[in-house]
């Protein structure tokens, strides 16, 4: 598997990356990563803390073309947490431009000492079964696991794409998503397999997303639905754009209807690390037919352990990752009848697949299940707060009760109760509500409610 080699040989003026308005080509990514591959060649696999930059960019395709595995790492962990991620999957080359109390290669000096190198270098073939990058997941179960994703997941993951969100070499695709995550990565790979342009930007500027867009005539943007309520804000409009993928969380339904009201080609659907990004899409006619669903399934999901026609989702297929590296121990429930188990909560309703919630979010009080989710959207939907975390509290009583975290400018207890009275059955109702000025995210934006959790259990510890 070539796909930059291609890409050079085929459209070699093609404009491959638009970085800071800087524009490289398909032929000098291509000859840049070559340089770079000479100088990783050595590694087998390392670690890389990417920034979204050219420098990251040409670390990838050639770490590619050198047959070296990429470790992907959060650029917001600690130390600790970097050198347990390295230990786990038997790494120890860390690639980074962030200072840390780590013995590490610093990616800028290493890129420009590579391009300034007068060298030659073929590059490896890469085989299906070939590991191209390793992620970890969130952890909010407790260990974070290590997904290997083969060059085969990530194709097959695009070839999944391309069915619903159809994009073809004119396409254009802007990318603010970070290239650690999943989400980012697999749009630079998507481009490099299809020949498309790829906007990258090192950051989340909604002023600059929308110039942008209508600068290089954007066709494509993948966002989570907290990015998209704040280009909402800044005025976004259709222009050029073709689709807007939303994945990460569920799309509220009042950020769902500004879309649509003006007139926004909306996208949503579900994926995970495991699956190589989303495994299913829902089209904007999807939506119109079946507003909530995340697509239309087939032979490849298959619903578990169901009551009330409501089970936890499996999924398989050549996407979908072959085991966890770490733990191995994490592989003994992960399948089960050759579906990986994505731990996801959902139904299916005339062939279109509902998520409701993560199986381990579920709140379970006095024996009523009680999907956070359910609640949190309600709110959403009905009052002023601008983001909230329906959590667990454990009760004598109940054995858990929900408690409700919420992000606005004033107190809305009242407010909430109001709404949730006329909408939800009472077990389904917080027994007790917390404003804050900010809820805590994970590095793309969306509300964790993990750590939610675990700030409510220190602030309110008895």
């Amino acid at each position: 598997m070539e796909w930059l080699k291609e890409c050079a040989l085929a459209a070699p003026d093609k404009t491959a990356i638009i970085y800071n308005d800087k524009s490289i080509t398909y032929l000098t990514l291509y000859q840049h990563a070559l340089k770079v591959a000479y100088a990783l060649h050595r590694y087998d696999r390392i670690a890389l803390m990417a920034e979204n930059t050219l420098d990251d960019v040409y670390m990838i395709h050639g770490a590619m073309l050198a047959g070296t595995e990429v470790v992907m790492i959060n650029k917001h962990l600690t130390a600790a947490e970097v050198m347990r991620q390295m230990a786990s999957v038997k790494v120890d080359a860390l690639f980074t431009t962030k200072e840390m109390n780590i013995d590490a290669i610093n990616t800028h000096d290493f890129v420009n000492d590579a391009l300034r190198a007068h060298t030659s270098y073929s590059p490896v073939q890469n085989k299906k079964d070939d590991i191209l990058s390793i992620m970890f997941t969130s952890g909010t179960t407790g260990v974070q696991k290590a997904v290997p994703q083969t060059y085969g997941n990530h194709e097959a993951s695009a070839r999944i794409c391309k069915e619903t969100l159809t994009y073809t070499s004119e396409s254009v695709w802007l990318d603010t998503l970070p290239l650690f995550h999943i989400s980012g990565l697999s749009i630079l790979l998507r481009a490099v397999m299809n020949q498309c342009t790829v906007v990258l930007h090192d950051g989340f500027n909604a002023s600059r997303i929308i110039n942008d867009l209508k600068t290089y005539n954007v066709t494509h943007l993948s966002l989570v639905p907290q990015t998209l309520e704040r280009l909402l804000r800044h005025g976004l409009e259709p222009y050029h754009l073709q689709g807007i993928l939303i994945g990460g969380a569920k799309l509220d339904e009042r950020i769902l209807t500004q879309s649509l009201k003006r007139n926004i080609p909306i996208y949503t659907s579900f994926g995970m690390t495991e699956t190589c990004s989303q495994m299913i899409t829902a089209t904007p006619d999807d939506i119109l037919l079946a507003r909530n669903c995340v697509g239309r399934v087939n032979h490849n999901f298959k619903l578990f352990d169901c009551v009330n026609g409501i089970g936890e989702i499996g999924v398989r297929g050549e996407h979908v990752m072959h085991g966890y590296l770490y733990p191995e121990s994490a592989n003994e429930d992960a399948f089960r009848d050759g579906f990986f188990m994505t731990g996801d909560i959902g139904y299916i309703q005339d062939d279109y697949l509902y998520i409701l919630d993560r199986r381990k979010d579920l709140i379970i009080s006095g024996g009523e299940n009680i999907y956070p989710s359910e609640v949190e959207q309600v709110i959403l939907n009905n009052t002023e707060v601008q983001a909230v975390a329906v959590i667990p509290k454990s009760d004598a009583q109940w054995g858990q009760v929900p408690v409700c975290v919420y992000e606005a400018d004033e107190d809305l207890d009242k407010t909430i109760i109001n709404v949730l009275y006329d909408r939800l059955a009472k077990y389904k109702h917080p027994k007790q509500f917390v404003r804050t000025d900010a809820l805590i995210r994970t590095s793309n934006g969306k509300v964790s409610r993990h750590k939610v959790k675990e700030w409510f259990d220190e602030m309110y510890r008895t």
